[in-house]
């Protein structure tokens, strides 16, 4: 429990939290001393200067804040203005009803979807408005020291998830595009959307930010965003909590409800996820890039992948065979559009 008196902005932010100094600064990954520094002398945001980069951006993560967020916290409080905190307060309420009102529980409640929408906002990959990477407004700087060659790719979080049998073979652009499949998660959610696949990437994209996410009985977004319905409020009990002590069997009960609802079943797409599961777990690879399961094919929409296989099928066929099936159709057609037939009897 935070015990320090909240006498400033960034002290009311970590007591909101319910983190010590000790907490908050192994968070933000600095020394306990250079976090009392900064927060002895967050009283505006010029006084942020002082710290470094990497710093400030260990502090925003610590506080849940963008670094746009934090300076605009600490600026607020050498001038604090009324207007600007019920501006801020209200901000909070709409994205409350907002989630409220679009998740029913079917398959995720406003406390399932807050929590997987914090896991990508709070990450290096971000919603923004024109769905395009932009590492200069990303919430923390691994993904950017990567690509300057400055970090590997299993210091990224989120993405270093990615199965070995796909980081082997992909290069920066590649994963740039996985990076915004994760944030299209974000948006959607932010949108009061359900997150649904379109492609491979998304699937793994999906359950890559569900392996990455606190349950809302384990994690602290009830207390972010007060009033936003849980399970209990929505189904009248919590399916995740058979063992209420038991945070790992939580965690397990969670992850399965929110797998079910939001990844298609194993047996769709020829099993592709499932094979590619095997494959990482025996130590092989997929090496042909026509493979549907090969990394490059990972963002071929299915709607359209599905409408090539069916019509390259078509064309390969003997040409009797292709005027046999165009005539049974059309007279399909002539049929169902016939009048007096009972499928077209409402026109």
């Amino acid at each position: 429990m935070a015990k320090e008196s909240a006498n400033n902005a960034v002290k009311r932010r970590r007591a909101e939290l319910n983190l010590t100094q000790q907490e908050t600064a192994r968070r933000a990954d600095v020394s306990l001393a250079t976090w009392r520094r900064f927060e002895n002398s967050a009283d505006s945001a010029s006084a942020l200067d002082a710290f470094r980069a990497d710093n400030l951006q260990g502090f925003a993560r610590a506080l849940k804040l963008s670094v746009t967020a934090l300076r605009q916290l600490t600026d607020a409080e050498s001038s604090p203005g009324a207007e600007e905190r019920v501006e801020i307060d209200q901000s909070v309420i709409d994205v409350v009803q907002l989630f409220n009102r679009s998740f029913t529980g079917e398959p995720l409640t406003p406390a399932d979807a807050m929590a997987l929408a914090n896991t990508v906002d709070f990450s290096d990959f971000a919603p923004t408005r024109d769905g395009k990477l932009h590492l200069d407004t990303s919430f923390s700087y691994e993904f950017a020291a990567y690509l300057k060659g400055e970090a590997t790719i299993r210091d990224v979080d989120l993405l270093r998830d990615l199965p070995e049998l796909a980081l082997t073979q992909v290069n920066n652009h590649w994963l740039v595009r996985m990076g915004e499949r994760i944030m299209r998660i974000g948006s959607e959610l932010g949108k009061g959307r359900v997150p649904r696949p379109q492609c491979l990437a998304d699937e793994y994209a999906l359950w890559i930010v569900i392996q990455n996410t606190d349950p809302p009985q384990i994690g602290d977004v009830l207390d972010m965003f007060p009033g936003l319905r849980n399970a209990d409020a929505v189904f009248g009990y919590d399916p995740d909590a058979d063992e209420p002590d038991d945070e790992r069997s939580i965690r397990e009960d969670w992850m399965n409800r929110m797998v079910g609802g939001l990844l298609p079943p194993d047996e769709s797409h020829n099993h592709r996820r499932y094979d590619l599961i095997l494959l990482e777990a025996y130590g092989q690879g997929v090496y042909d890039p026509g493979d549907p399961r090969h990394p490059l094919r990972w963002f071929d929409r299915d709607d359209l992948r599905e409408r090539c296989t069916s019509e390259l099928a078509f064309v390969r066929l003997p040409k009797e065979e292709q005027e046999a099936m165009t005539t049974e159709a059309f007279n399909r057609m002539s049929e169902l559009l016939r009048p007096g037939t009972a499928d077209n009897s409402h026109y």
